[in-house]
């Protein structure tokens, strides 16, 4: 009965997500009706992963029907669901275990916040062709769902490309821009570069098993006849192949740049889920088809995570563009994931399990939590943008004012992101601390010294990580508004709010009863490491402690709510009581310039008029830091990691030597694709010299060239017939 009932559930939400496909010429209701059912099925993965699917016969009996009705054969287990083809080696295999019902529940749930959030953002925007976005979106998240519970090498790679080609197009959704048009060229080319890599990967793994079966490569894990040459040739291949997909250091340049050109709701189901879909097959690859590796393997991960995640948070530091900040922050977030993978490589090398089942349980829960935190910024950065009409936040400003809805809510994921308490970033964070400070324990000498490097590289990041956002923050909400569009901005509507509100909330509710996002994720990490980690980390009143025996320190998240909230109480007694609670208003400081007509602003009369504010006024606005300026340390202390381009432009060229007016022009690009660039340039034209000398236009040439190869397959056909 289990077996069918899994089955038949399967095609039944298959059915239900092909609905708002169908009906996508109402690109409203189509959203609405997503909505629903990825909120159903992200429910329904929920209580699958917690309770399993025995309890699921008999809530859905009628869904045993549908096999018949559907006349589709196939061969299940407790688990597993397989569907035959006549094409060899090529069957759609599904695997329902605890690792890929939690992704799956990620990616339902995300779902569900993208597309409530797409029913007002769809037309805030005025997008054409919505029915088209629709069809996209929806594919792109179920092609996400059918790569998580792939079970089968080939029919894996098919949803995969789908899942590329289909989030190509929602990058090269506004395709008049140019900048949209560059950011899908090199993020296809990119993600085909990595599927060329996991392509060999899979044809390697079928040589040894004669099989694309994901249980076939999962017993030639636990047979351990790897060769230690096939097992460096798979974490090479694994590390290609889907460190390309994930955004790795040196590998990251579409991300970047595919990231903030891609609708909003799209963005944050690329940054949220779909990066980490690379780390699910990581996972998959090191923890099940590779067992018995050493701890080479696993400190090269920690090594690799390390600089990802200080390159991006560098990166994240100077941008203008506030979704391109938001995108090396996310590579930064894959960074701290990729070090809880290596630790966890590491203990599980050495046979310290239960430190290999901490990390694994830091890991998940950071890849949730991340899920929501970034998707809420994005999704916030989308509500900016449909508003103001821009994504430069040095034309933001005095948004608190217009939008004190979205900053309250972008405040909660900006913490959340910077890794503050109490919310859920600074939980899972502080456990992967916990992991990397327990690697001391490790009996090899190179770990032990390179721990407290690790551990400074990662304390730098959090504050480098805490300077990008408050720039973020406090350069687009606060302060005065420094264009039209950041003036005339308002609260967008109720579905993108309420959105943004519910992740908001879950960031809130997962930092103080961390517990509960723990219970999920304790399944997934018994099913790799066979060990509960939940019972080994004591919780109580509020508190997490780290392994007994390993014990680093206590958090207590709920305790950290009451001590902020007996401090700021304290703070907010001692005004009142002893200060001068009489309100003063000062014009802003603007270094004397106010009332001098020498300041370029970039903003004539005509337009201060527009917005209802003097000149004086508009030079004001304009003299505030700026994002170029408030990060300008930054670049000045890490230039060389930088490729910077900036100069003054003169504006009035008749002035030229008297008090000449210049603009200033900043572009902050990224050191490596500023390499790729180059050696793309070299190397096409090398293409187009040799082409030139095998295509000189000389007839007498063409003619040798086919005598010349008739000759090469006379000798080869002589030599293959004598041979038989």
């Amino acid at each position: 009965m289990q077996d069918n009932t899994l089955n038949g559930i399967s095609i039944l939400f298959l059915f239900l997500l092909l609905i708002p496909v169908i009906i996508s010429f109402n690109p409203r209701l189509s959203l609405i009706f997503s909505s629903a059912i990825y909120l159903l099925l992200s429910v329904f993965l929920l209580f699958s992963l917690l309770f399993g699917f025995t309890k699921l016969s008999l809530m859905l009996p009628f869904s045993v029907q549908l096999n018949g009705l559907f006349g589709l054969g196939n061969a299940a287990n407790s688990d597993h669901i397989t569907y035959l083809t006549s094409i060899p080696y090529l069957n759609f295999s599904y695997l329902f275990d605890s690792l890929s019902l939690l992704f799956g529940f990620l990616i339902a749930f995300l779902g569900f916040i993208a597309s409530l959030y797409s029913v007002n953002y769809l037309y805030e925007e005025h997008y054409k062709n919505k029915s088209l976005f629709v069809i996209l979106f929806n594919g792109f998240i179920i092609s996400m769902l059918f790569v998580v519970f792939s079970a089968n090498g080939l029919s894996f790679l098919i949803f995969w490309e789908i899942m590329s080609i289909l989030s190509f197009f929602l990058v090269l959704f506004e395709y008049e821009k140019e900048e949209s048009k560059k950011a899908a060229n090199l993020y296809i080319i990119m993600t085909h570069i990595g599927t060329f890599f996991i392509f060999l990967l899979f044809l390697y793994m079928f040589t040894k098993t004669g099989s694309f079966s994901f249980e076939a490569w999962k017993r030639l894990g636990i047979s351990g006849t790897l060769s230690a040459a096939g097992m460096l040739t798979v974490f090479i291949l694994t590390l290609l192949g889907f460190g390309m997909k994930a955004g790795i250091f040196p590998l990251h340049v579409w991300l970047p740049k595919a990231h903030p050109e891609a609708p909003s709701g799209v963005s944050a189901l690329m940054s949220g889920i779909m990066i980490k879909t690379a780390i699910y097959m990581m996972l998959r690859f090191y923890f099940e088809f590779m067992k018995s590796y050493g701890w080479g393997f696993g400190f090269t991960i920690l090594l690799i995570g390390a600089m990802t995640l200080i390159y991006g948070v560098l990166n994240a530091g100077i941008q203008d563009n506030i979704k391109r900040l938001l995108a090396y922050s996310s590579m930064e977030n894959i960074g701290i994931m990729l070090m809880a993978l290596g630790l966890a490589m590491i203990f599980y090398s050495q046979g310290m399990y239960l430190l290999c089942a901490f990390a694994l349980m830091a890991l998940l829960f950071h890849i949730m939590n991340h899920a929501l935190f970034k998707g809420l910024l994005f999704l916030g950065s989308g509500a900016i943008a449909s508003q103001t009409h821009t994504k430069d936040m040095n034309k933001l400003g005095g948004l608190i004012k217009k939008m004190p809805k979205v900053s309250f809510i972008f405040l909660i994921g900006v913490l959340s992101a910077a890794t503050l308490p109490p919310f859920n970033g600074f939980v899972s964070e502080w456990m992967i601390y916990q992991s990397l400070l327990m690697a001391s324990s490790v009996n090899v000498e190179i770990i032990r010294i390179f721990t407290p490097i690790f551990a400074s590289v990662m304390a730098l990041a959090g504050g480098l990580a805490a300077l990008a956002f408050v720039k973020a923050y406090g350069i687009s909400f606060l302060g005065r508004a420094r264009s039209q569009g950041a003036n005339n901005a308002k609260e967008p509507p109720f579905l993108m709010l309420a959105s943004m509100g519910i992740l908001a909330f879950l960031c809130f509710l997962l930092g103080i009863f961390s517990f509960i996002g723990l219970i999920p994720i304790n399944k997934a990490v018994k099913e790799i490491t066979n060990i509960s980690i939940y019972k080994n980390v004591a919780i109580s009143y509020g508190s997490i402690v780290t392994l007994p025996k390993y014990s680093m320190g206590v958090i207590s998240p709920i305790g950290l709510l009451l001590a902020g909230i007996v401090f700021i109480g304290a703070i907010y007694l001692f005004i009142k009581i002893f200060g001068n609670m009489k309100t003063k208003v000062f014009e802003t400081f603007a270094c004397g310039l106010e009332n001098k007509n020498v300041y370029n602003v970039n903003v004539n009369v005509s337009d201060a008029q527009l917005i209802g504010q003097d000149a004086c006024e508009i030079k004001s606005n304009c003299s505030q830091y700026s994002s170029a300026g408030f990060s300008q340390p930054l670049r000045r202390i890490f230039s060389g990691l930088y490729n910077i381009k900036e100069h003054l432009i003169n504006e009035e060229y008749k002035r030229k030597y008297f008090f000449p007016v210049k603009n200033y022009v900043f572009k902050a690009g990224d050191l490596f694709e500023y390499f790729y660039n180059s050696f793309a340039e070299k190397f096409l034209e090398k293409i187009s010299k040799l082409r030139a000398r095998i295509q000189g236009g000389v007839v007498q040439t063409y003619i040798a060239y086919i005598v010349g190869t008739l000759i090469i397959l006379l000798i080869w056909f002589s030599w293959f017939h004598h041979t038989l």
